[in-house]
């Protein structure tokens, strides 16, 4: 490549510092390279910081209060909802329905579903009760075993809840067996249902995702409309026993 097309490319990337640069330093910012010029270099990068920092303000702020009138009702109405338009997309389309592309698509995207769900359970429980949050900070990781800085935390009102719903964020909520870890411990109460069965479901959608429907011997998993509606039968009772496992244990405390 080119000097002078690398010059050009460098220019290009960094087109919007230029850009700041003039608007807020004019002519005031001397010569490229220059003490004054490098300033103002380390003010626009600062300007970028701060932007970033705000943007993950307003995102962890929308999904706040996303989860503040979010009830487990409601996200159990939303699982319902989608995964019956789930159901229906494979029975009435037949044309489709020995589609192995399409089959595993459809399993994939149940276990998404399911994963959407089973995190909104979780933080619907923090923001809805105080003593859920406790209990949170109490016995689930990362929280009970990590030490975090008064600095990570806004003082604003609710930043706590903010910031721990934010933390579990991170986790993978197609791992049954941490997620009904980390529901136990929000709880106070252990969580004792049957996973074997959508266990099964969730390593089959791992195959499909990273290997393109190998299992780890390399050989392609028959992936068949029966197979895939029985797996929609696993994930909806899980999460009905689910559910009715947390009211159970909600309702003795």
């Amino acid at each position: 490549m080119g000097r002078a097309k690398e010059e050009w490319m460098r220019r290009e990337e960094n087109e919007p510092m230029y850009e700041w640069i003039e608007e807020n330093y004019g002519e005031d910012a001397g010569e490229e390279g220059s003490e004054i010029w490098n300033e103002a270099v380390k003010a626009f990068e600062e300007h970028c910081e701060e932007q970033q920092r705000l943007e993950e303000e307003a995102y962890w702020q929308d999904e706040y209060d996303y989860y503040i009138f979010l009830t487990l009702k409601d996200a159990d109405i939303i699982f319902t909802k989608d995964l019956s338009e789930l159901r229906s997309m494979l029975t009435t389309n037949s044309a489709m329905s020995a589609n192995h592309t399409y089959l595993k698509m459809v399993l994939a995207h149940a276990v998404t579903i399911l994963e959407v769900y089973l995190e909104d359970i979780v933080k619907s429980l923090i923001i809805s009760n105080d003593s859920h949050l406790a209990n949170t900070i109490k016995n689930v990781k990362p929280f009970c075993d990590t030490s975090f800085k008064l600095s990570e935390i806004s003082i604003e009102k609710d930043g706590i809840k903010k910031f721990v719903i934010g933390k579990l964020s991170d986790s993978l909520y197609h791992d049954i067996p941490k997620v009904i870890k980390i529901l136990s411990g929000i709880i106070g109460r252990k969580i004792d249902i049957s996973i074997k069965d959508v266990c099964r479901v969730t390593i089959i959608r791992h195959d499909i995702v990273h290997r393109n429907g190998k299992g780890k011997d390399g050989n392609h998993i028959e992936i068949t409309l029966p197979f895939v509606l029985d797996a929609l039968t696993s994930i909806e009772s899980f999460a009905r026993d689910l559910r009715a496992n947390i009211a159970t244990l909600q309702s003795a405390q």
